[in-house]
């Protein structure tokens, strides 16, 4: 069975976060392969930029090609309305039966996995690598499932809300994106 990591999320913008959550959990869970699934419509948020599908996937384009064990997996762009994590999962283990899938998340969204969308049967379905991120404790505080790994390694407090403030301010440390997507960004005005 091939391993495959799945890293959900609207990538608005994608940053250096997402690539250390990925490149982790693809040497220490021995993946074969990281997909980035950005999603177009999230239930659980509102979308707070401009930024069109075209400029996301273009950034997201630049981030798996960081690596040749990246893949880009559109299943959640090309639905139409919100994208639930069960439905996808659902699709992608009937798409891809010689396929161990992982969902991969921040320990920040541990604590509220039980609220997602029909998470009894997500959690049926996928297993869950979830990354420490510093100043959260919540696996400490629960009672964890079964399908749910915890693992430690290098990580950044950042975040695309976090970056979409700071460059309204102009105030953005630019090495907290790669090259390419900071190229992107300045040359369409994205954010400001």
């Amino acid at each position: 069975m091939k391993r495959v990591g799945i890293l959900g999320g609207t990538f608005d913008p994608p940053h250096i976060g997402h690539l250390l959550m990925a490149e982790e959990v693809r040497i220490q869970m021995s993946m074969d392969e990281i997909w980035w699934m950005p999603n177009r419509i999230p239930p659980h948020k509102e979308k707070e930029s401009d930024t069109t599908v075209v400029d996301r996937m273009a950034m997201i384009e630049i981030m798996v090609r960081q690596h040749h064990q990246y893949k880009l997996c559109k299943i959640e762009l090309q639905r139409e309305g919100p994208s639930y994590t069960a439905d996808t999962m659902a699709e992608l283990t009937e798409l891809h039966p010689n396929t161990e899938f992982f969902f991969i998340i921040g320990e920040d969204s541990l604590g509220t996995l039980h609220k997602w969308h029909n998470s009894e049967k997500l959690l049926s379905l996928v297993s869950f690598i979830v990354i420490r991120r510093p100043g959260i404790e919540v696996a400490d505080r629960m009672d964890l499932p079964n399908g749910i790994t915890i693992i430690d390694g290098a990580t950044i407090d950042v975040s695309s809300s976090s970056i979409r403030e700071k460059i309204r301010e102009k105030k953005l440390n630019r090495f907290l994106l790669v090259k390419e997507v900071y190229g992107i960004i300045k040359g369409r005005g994205l954010y400001e």
